[in-house]
């Protein structure tokens, strides 16, 4: 299979960058040998003021400077960036399922603009989820997605899932076991699962586990360490994700997301795509038939 594609999250760089100097993230991913950028649209209150027009308009230009893609438009809803998240825009309560309904539509015309192939779409809970409640908020959260899904359809884009740990955002799906029953009871097939690395880490039993587990769904990653920093800072075992990538014939976009950015925002990017090719380098030694010794046994008769 040919070489992953990289990608990085730009948001990670932090709003200044991101909203009125994107100019800077790109020169950067250039130089460092990178495919792709993903994008967070400026909503909420993290945005500095720059309108959806303006921002369309400026990485459709940059895009086309840099010749990068846009790996995935991130329907972004962390608490600390958007004022209305996670409690005022989630999948599991009527009305703020339909605000999360009509921010993503707003994604999804975006990324069909840029040209972008997937739009991120993240359980976030109301209240907490309980045995009494579960089933409740589900038939709440499989509604929202569909909604997603039709409009996702319509422009031609496709939603990957993503959840959080349960530290973060509650028992509520978490591992990929759980995103694709979700997806499952959504009945679309448009919507795929984004593992995030950070995430995996405290819910999945181990990595390599974890990609085979979300095939035939796994569509898009976002890589980050153990301890939330560039590849390679933490404990993750990212060999094992690329065998199993490798074996997969994974052909989404290795997306680098490091938050904070240590000890700077250079040294970060640069490490961690490094770090990344150098474990898909190992990996593929790893299942070369002639590794660790020996030579390739035919087998066709002479």
């Amino acid at each position: 299979m040919p070489d992953m594609r990289y990608s990085f999250f730009q948001l990670t760089f932090g709003q200044e960058e991101t909203y009125l100097h994107p100019e800077r993230t790109y020169q950067r991913l250039k130089g460092l040998g990178y495919d792709a950028i993903e994008l967070c649209p400026p909503k909420g209150r993290y945005g500095l003021g720059v309108s959806l027009e303006r921002f369309v308009a400026d990485h459709a230009r940059l895009t086309s400077e840099f010749d990068l893609q846009v790996s995935c438009i991130n329907e972004c809803w962390g608490e600390m960036w958007d004022p209305c998240s996670p409690r005022y825009k989630t999948l599991t309560e009527p009305k703020t399922a339909d605000l999360a309904v009509s921010e993503t539509r707003s994604t999804i015309d975006m990324a069909a603009e840029l040209g972008a192939p997937f739009v991120t779409v993240a359980v976030a809970i109301h209240d907490d989820i309980t045995a009494e409640n579960v089933d409740e908020c589900t038939a709440v959260a499989v509604d929202a997605l569909r909604r997603m899904s039709a409009d996702a359809k319509a422009k031609d884009v496709r939603l990957v899932f993503e959840a959080t740990n349960h530290l973060e955002m509650g028992k509520y799906v978490n591992t990929v076991m759980n995103h694709k029953r979700m997806i499952d009871l959504t009945g679309c097939d448009n919507i795929g699962i984004q593992i995030d690395w950070f995430h995996a880490s405290f819910e999945e039993l181990n990595p390599y586990e974890a990609v085979m587990d979300a095939q035939p769904l796994l569509w898009h990653m976002h890589f980050r360490d153990s301890n939330s920093l560039t590849p390679g800072y933490g404990r993750a075992d990212f060999k094992a994700v690329f065998r199993a990538l490798i074996k997969t014939d994974y052909d989404g976009y290795c997306t680098i997301e490091s938050a904070p950015m240590v000890p700077d925002s250079d040294t970060a990017a640069r490490d961690g795509i490094t770090y990344l090719k150098m474990m898909e380098r190992i990996a593929r030694y790893q299942l070369d038939p002639t590794f660790p010794n020996g030579y390739l046994v035919a087998t066709s008769k002479a």
